[in-house]
């Protein structure tokens, strides 16, 4: 089941250059219980931002002067370390009349859009169902991380030095990464082993002549 507590301090960032519709969206979202809001009256401001602190997500009004929310919607698509943040557009368009903002701002990646004016319930809901799924994804590039890091632990033979790989079949160190990895091997000796078996070999053959 569903727990709110989950997201609730998830960081959400509101851009929108008038500032009635920033305090309005800001006092809706407190008031639903959200606790970690930061506002920007221009999409520059909030892309400023976004490069330094990434949030979990993005609530953009399309319509701004400069720096538009389609603009700040293509920035965040076209770097990969930004492209996974969920953004929300919002337009006084009316889609009644015109239904170009909506193509677009799903075009562009966007997650969900809202049109002015919109009712609170309409508001928290998206904002709860857009958080929700980002909590899911953060959680399953945690899990991939972890997993990744696991698959770094290679159980290997304190004596012979063989790596146990899959259905516990053990194989020698070389013939292991040469399957698994694209490494090449060269070979040599290092200084210990030379000392240790190169060099009494070569002194046997100088004696024997």
């Amino acid at each position: 089941m569903f727990n709110f507590d989950e997201i609730k301090d998830m960081l959400i960032y509101v851009a929108d250059d008038d500032k009635t519709n920033l305090r309005l969206i800001r006092t809706v979202l407190t008031n639903a219980g959200f606790e970690n809001i930061r506002l920007f009256n221009s999409g520059s401001s909030m892309m400023v931002e976004t490069v330094r602190i990434r949030p979990d997500l993005l609530i953009v009004d399309i319509i701004m002067p400069g720096f538009s929310g389609y603009d700040v919607l293509e920035r965040i698509k076209q770097d990969p370390s930004l492209e996974d943040i969920p953004t929300i557009m919002i337009t006084a368009a009316s889609l009644d009349e015109n239904l170009e903002p909506l193509q677009r701002s799903f075009e562009l990646g966007a997650m969900d859009f809202i049109s002015k004016p919109f009712a609170n319930f309409e508001l928290i809901q998206r904002v709860k169902s857009a958080l929700r799924m980002e909590k899911q994804r953060q959680k399953l590039e945690n899990a991939a991380k972890q997993i990744c890091s696991l698959e770094k632990l290679l159980p290997i033979c304190s004596y012979c030095k063989k790596i146990r790989a899959d259905k516990n079949y053990w194989q020698e160190l070389e013939t292991y990464f040469s399957e698994h990895t694209d490494t090449l091997f060269s070979h040599s000796v290092c200084p210990d082993c030379y000392e240790k078996e190169v060099k009494p070999q070569l002194e046997s053959i100088k004696k024997g002549k």
